[in-house]
């Protein structure tokens, strides 16, 4: 959706969050640009802590589910609340690292740009348009606002539909739902700072699947211009144009050292390629 309202001039990739979130500035997210965000370009830490990326993911879950939250908690109990103690600690544009609060801070600018909900904007822009079965849920904060670097609930199948439509252009038969020129440069434009080939820890040595980050994308870098939606627990979106493919997993994969990831981009793509082979 950031890239379509971009790509439609609506939306200034260049431009600070704070543009848009006035209360942001001076913060990591909102002295970032959309640019950075969409790539995991901030160096940040919250309230002061040193940052960790568990730690941090147990705090963003007290944040949005009183349920989790620690005996005697008094910190964020919204989004928004958790997003203004972010403080950054190195220069933006200039590393990678996976942090939740980019894609919050770009949902909160696409709910100012639009003056809609994230619901109802994805309900406008695709979900009504790629002949989706079911309705998706998202969970809520205690302002009643959607999560949206996770928790979001939707069949496989209607999940699918979304996968099919990008790797058609974009297009549902005759309809446009996403532009041509956002839905076929997804694997392109990886800016400088951000990773362009990163092993995969699943993969096995001898795999040619590496790892770009593009528009909040993962790129195989593949022969076959692939690209991935993750989910901590094993949850796959796979777009692969050039092997006619569109996969998609649900899955409860244990978070443990002790406990392999399941190499299954390897297997989708090992899938792709035979049953190309047998056309």
């Amino acid at each position: 959706m950031v890239a379509t309202l971009a790509h439609q001039g609506l939306l200034d990739r260049s431009a600070p969050a704070s543009a848009h979130v006035p209360e942001l500035a001076g913060t990591a997210f909102g002295d970032a640009t959309i640019e950075d965000l969409l790539h995991m370009g901030t160096q940040v830490c919250y309230a002061g802590r040193p940052f960790d990326k568990a730690i941090e993911a147990q705090r963003y879950f007290a944040v949005i589910a009183p349920q989790l939250r620690p005996y005697g908690y008094n910190g964020p109990t919204t989004i928004r609340e958790h997003l203004l103690t972010a403080r950054a600690t190195g220069r933006p544009g200039t590393g990678f690292r996976y942090e939740n609060g980019n894609v919050e801070t770009l949902a909160e600018v696409l709910r100012r740009v639009t003056g809609l909900t994230t619901s109802a904007l994805l309900s406008e822009m695709i979900w009504s348009k790629i002949g989706a079965e079911e309705d998706a849920y998202y969970i809520l904060d205690g302002d009643g606002v959607e999560a949206a670097c996770g928790g979001f609930s939707a069949t496989a199948r209607d999940v699918a539909r979304l996968g099919e439509m990008l790797r058609c252009g974009g297009a549902i038969g005759d309809r446009q739902v996403v532009p041509e020129g956002v839905a076929t440069t997804i694997t392109s434009g990886v800016p400088d700072g951000y990773p362009r080939r990163v092993r995969f820890p699943a993969a096995p040595p001898e795999s040619p699947a590496t790892l770009s980050y593009h528009d909040l994308w993962w790129i195989p870098n593949d022969p076959y211009g692939s690209y991935l939606a993750s989910g901590i627990h094993g949850q796959r979106l796979l777009v692969s144009p050039g092997l006619d493919l569109v996969a998609v997993h649900f899955g409860a994969q244990v978070i443990s050292p002790d406990v392999p990831v399941a190499p299954l981009v390897q297997a989708f793509l090992r899938i792709g390629t035979h049953l190309a082979s047998t056309r």
